[in-house]
């Protein structure tokens, strides 16, 4: 188990093959899910997360992370650092999904944080971010406690061609 990074209440660790059927769950489930484009099977999941854990891990040196809650030894979700699109080009964005009985008690701010100073820190980054809807006012609420600013940029979505605002949410080297 490749541990990456402690808080006071997550480990967070390279997300490991039987992590799927609980990660699955997230990607599956509607509330979690609800800005996204669509539900993932878990054979999607799969599929996200050899590219964006799996593949990223030896590409880049990280990807997404298993969030484990370190009182109960339970996968909770994932957080983690993937390369995405961003108006300056490819950048290092901050990403968490947790499962929805976890929401509200700090833990993807907890991790978001941890995140963010391991970019910085660890992997030396000058700029990492995090990206989202509009709509996705919890998200926005993690977001504003982990980055130092917040820009507004269109990005045209893949397959329709419809163009979106996003919150592009940055936090820079000191």
């Amino acid at each position: 188990m490749s541990i990456i990074v402690r808080t006071n209440r997550l480990l967070l660790r390279e997300v490991e093959e039987q992590d799927l059927a609980v990660l699955s769950k997230i990607y599956a489930d509607r509330e979690c899910m609800q800005f996204y484009p669509s539900l993932k099977s878990p054979a999607e999941t799969r599929t996200w997360f050899q590219e964006l854990s799996f593949d990223s891990y030896r590409e880049h040196g990280f990807g997404l992370w298993a969030a484990v809650e370190l009182s109960s030894g339970e996968v909770i979700g994932d957080c983690g650092i993937t390369l995405q699109e961003t108006p300056e080009g490819f950048e290092p964005e901050i990403g968490y999904h947790l499962w929805r009985d976890y929401w509200g008690r700090g833990f993807a701010t907890e991790a978001a944080k941890a995140c963010r100073a391991h970019a910085l820190n660890s992997l030396g980054f000058d700029r990492v971010v995090s990206i989202t809807s509009p709509q996705n006012v919890l998200s926005q609420k993690v977001a504003e406690k982990v980055h130092d600013r917040m820009e507004v940029y269109q990005k045209r979505l893949h397959g329709c061609g419809r163009t979106v605002d996003r919150y592009l949410y940055i936090s820079q080297a000191k």
